[in-house]
């Protein structure tokens, strides 16, 4: 059996060297700085998408809801504190409190920026109600629009069928 000589088991190393480990580390940081304003703007997309498909589908459920138990059912936007309600339903992850999502909290953190009534003359609302009736057909049309950043969804219900869009 062979053995090395004793000065080549000297000059044999193992691991990485500290120069190394820093040119590694800056390299990750430079990575990490270009990619971190992309990864930004997409979650502040991401977020008023994810509002817009909410606030589609609640309002979905409201006229579903109206036209299951055969009577009125109210959807109420607050510009002021960012939220809306839905009258006649109950929290799906609390049956004891009412229905309301708060749109400036987690998962969403949007604001409500602009409330409108479809054919009324634009005027500053703090809050719309719509109400649906028993056939799912809305009192009035509306127009709600969320932002988070830069990004605006406006998402509008039609005056004589309720179908909503989101442009």
């Amino acid at each position: 059996m062979s053995t090395l000589p004793t000065n080549h088991r000297k000059n044999h190393r193992s691991g990485v060297s500290l120069i190394e480990l820093v040119i590694s580390v800056l390299v990750l940081g430079i990575l990490a700085a270009v990619a971190a304003p992309a990864y930004s703007t997409s979650l502040l997309k991401y977020r008023v998408e994810l509002a817009a498909q909410r606030i589609t589908q609640d309002v979905v459920q409201a006229q579903r809801t109206a036209r299951q138990t055969n009577s009125n059912c109210t959807i109420t936007f607050d510009l002021t504190s960012d939220s809306y309600s839905i009258s006649g339903m109950t929290s799906l992850d609390r049956a004891s409190q009412a229905y309301l999502i708060a749109l400036n909290s987690s998962p969403y953190n949007v604001d409500i920026v602009t409330l409108a009534i479809v054919n009324q003359p634009s005027t500053a609302l703090t809050t719309v109600a719509v109400a649906f009736n028993r056939f799912g057909m809305p009192d009035h049309g509306a127009s709600i629009t969320v932002r988070a950043g830069t990004f605006d969804k406006r998402i509008d219900i039609a005056p004589i069928s309720g179908r909503v869009s989101v442009q």
